[in-house]
C-alpha cells in the first residue's frame, strides 16, 4: 500500500492549474521540466474548454492558474484566458510566469485587462549576476524587476517564487530586499527537486545545515517586512518559528501524466514519531542518497497522537492569497449519497475524504469498519458494483467481525447506485496520456550526416 508521502496526490481541491505549453525563453539550471521542455505538450485548448465547462456544472474550482513553461509565450494564451473568464465560474486568474515579458507595459495591461488578477513571478536570485548566471540569460534579472514595477502600477495581486539551490542560497534574505519595494502578497520558496539529476551531478541540492539558517534568516526577513510566506519540501522542523510557513499542498493539475511519474518520492527517519507526519514530506530520495537522514538536524515533533500509516492524502481548503488555508469540508453533497446507511448498521461514517480521481467513505462499526471507494465511471477492470458516475469498490475491512461487515456494505453501494443521477464527476486522467502527450519529431529524409 502506498503512503501519501509515496503518490503525492494534489491536495487543494479548490485550484485547477493548466499546463498551457512546454516552452521557454529561460534555461534554468534547475528546471524540473527540462527534459520535457520542447518534447511534451501543453494541454489543448479543447481539453481545457471540457475542464471549464465540467467546472460550470460542478463549481468545484475558485481558482485557474496557467503556467507553462513559460505561458507567455504560448500564442492562444489569450483564448485560454478569455473563455475561463466568459465562463464566470473562477473568482481568480492566475499567472505564473518568469516576468520577463511582462517588462513590456502594453503586454502586461492586456493580461489584466483580459481577467488576469494575480501574477506568480519567478525570481531565484537577488541580483543580475545571480539571477542571469540561474536562467542562463543575460537581462532576465532586469526584465523581471521591470515586470513586477508595472504589475505594481497595474495594482494586482503579485506573489514571488524562488527555487532553494546553492547557488542561491547563501543570499535568501537578500532577494527578501530586493523585492521589498513591490510589497508582494506572498513570498513562496521551494526546495529544489530533482526530476532529472538524481545524483545530483549539477550540485545542486543544498545541504540542510546551510539552507536551514539561510531560508529562516530570509522568513524572519519577510515577517518583519510583512510578507506572509510559504515554504515547499523543505522539513518542517528545520523553519524554527516559521514551521507554520509549510505548505506542501498542490493543487488540481492538467498536465502531462507522465509528470507524475518522475516526481520525487519523500521519507522521514521520525515519521512515525513526528506529530506533523501526515503534511511534513521529510527528505526527497536524491537527498537521502547524497547527504544521508540527517539525524541530528531533523527533530521530531511529540505526536500527540498514534501514528498509522497514512493511505490518503490530507485535504485543505485555500491558496486566497493573505487568508492562509481554509478549513478542511465535510463534503456533504458526497457524504448523501450513504446518508442513513451507517445508522442502519449501528455504525458512523467516520470521514470524507474526496480527491481529484476518488471519493472515499469511512465507516467505523464496533472495533473495526470498513473503506467504501468510488472512482470514475469505467468498463474496464473489476468493480464491486457500477453506478451511473462510478465504480464501487470496499477495501481496509478491520475489526475482529469482517464478515459482519457485509451488510453495511452492501446497503451503501446499493444507496450510491440509486441515488448517483449522474451528476457528480470524478476525473480518471485530466492530462495527456501515451504518445498525446509528447511532440511528435519530423523524421529524416534521409541518412545522417
Amino acid at each position: 500500500m502506498h503512503s501519501y508521502k509515496g503518490r503525492f496526490e494534489p491536495t487543494r481541491f479548490e485550484d485547477l492549474t493548466v499546463t498551457v505549453d512546454f516552452h521557454c525563453h529561460s534555461a534554468c539550471r534547475f528546471c524540473i521540466v527540462q527534459e520535457g521542455m520542447n518534447r511534451f505538450k501543453g494541454v489543448p485548448f479543447e481539453t481545457f474548454q471540457r475542464a471549464v465547462d465540467d467546472n460550470q456544472k460542478e463549481l468545484r474550482y475558485r481558482r485557474v492558474t496557467f503556467t507553462g513553461g513559460e505561458v507567455t509565450l504560448e500564442a492562444r494564451l489569450f483564448d485560454y484566458i478569455r473563455h475561463a473568464r466568459e465562463s464566470g465560474t473562477f473568482e481568480h486568474l492566475r499567472l505564473q510566469t518568469n516576468g520577463r515579458l511582462l517588462a513590456d507595459m502594453s503586454f502586461a495591461r492586456r493580461l489584466v485587462d483580459a481577467g488576469i488578477d494575480e501574477f506568480f513571478v519567478s525570481l531565484h536570485g537577488h541580483d543580475a549576476e545571480t539571477q542571469d548566471y540561474i536562467s542562463q540569460r543575460p537581462g532576465s534579472f532586469d526584465q523581471a524587476m521591470r515586470g513586477m514595477e508595472n504589475l505594481v502600477s497595474l495594482g494586482v495581486c503579485l506573489m514571488t517564487n524562488t527555487v532553494l539551490t546553492t547557488l542561491n542560497q547563501p543570499h535568501l534574505a537578500q532577494i527578501v530586499e530586493t523585492v521589498r519595494r513591490f510589497s508582494p502578497t506572498r513570498m513562496e520558496f521551494w526546495n529544489y527537486l530533482p526530476m532529472e539529476d538524481h545524483a545530483d551531478e549539477r550540485g545542486l541540492i543544498s545541504p540542510l545545515a546551510e539552507l536551514g539558517p539561510s531560508l529562516r534568516a530570509a522568513l524572519d526577513r519577510a515577517e518583519q517586512l510583512g510578507i506572509e510566506t510559504a515554504v515547499k519540501y523543505v522539513p518542517r522542523c528545520v523553519l524554527g518559528s516559521h514551521a507554520r510557513a509549510q505548505d506542501n499542498t498542490q493543487p488540481d493539475v492538467v498536465i502531462a501524466e507522465v509528470f507524475y511519474d518522475l516526481y520525487p518520492k519523500f521519507s522521514c527517519l521520525y515519521e512515525a514519531k513526528c506529530e506533523y507526519a501526515e503534511t511534513c514530506l521529510g527528505l526527497h530520495h536524491a537527498y537521502i542518497e547524497k547527504l544521508g537522514w540527517e539525524p541530528e538536524l531533523l527533530v521530531p515533533y511529540p505526536r500527540s497522537t498514534p501514528w498509522a500509516e497514512p493511505e490518503y492524502g490530507p485535504w485543505v481548503g485555500s491558496d486566497q492569497p493573505g487568508r492562509g488555508s481554509a478549513p478542511a469540508t465535510d463534503h456533504p453533497d458526497w457524504a448523501r449519497l450513504v446518508a442513513g446507511v451507517a445508522e442502519r448498521h449501528g455504525a458512523q461514517l467516520a470521514e470524507v475524504v474526496l480527491q481529484r480521481r476518488a471519493c472515499l467513505f469511512r465507516f467505523e462499526q464496533g472495533d473495526g469498519g470498513v473503506d467504501l471507494v468510488v472512482t470514475a465511471r469505467s468498463e474496464a477492470g473489476p468493480a464491486l458494483a457500477r453506478s451511473r458516475s462510478f465504480n464501487v469498490h470496499y477495501r481496509n475491512a478491520r475489526g475482529s467481525d469482517t464478515d459482519g461487515l457485509r451488510p453495511l456494505v452492501t446497503d451503501a453501494v446499493a444507496a450510491i447506485v440509486e441515488r448517483d443521477q449522474g451528476e457528480m464527476l470524478l476525473d480518471q486522467r485530466k492530462g495527456l496520456v501515451g504518445d498525446q502527450a509528447v511532440r511528435t519529431r519530423p523524421k529524416r529524409s534521409g541518412p545522417p550526416g
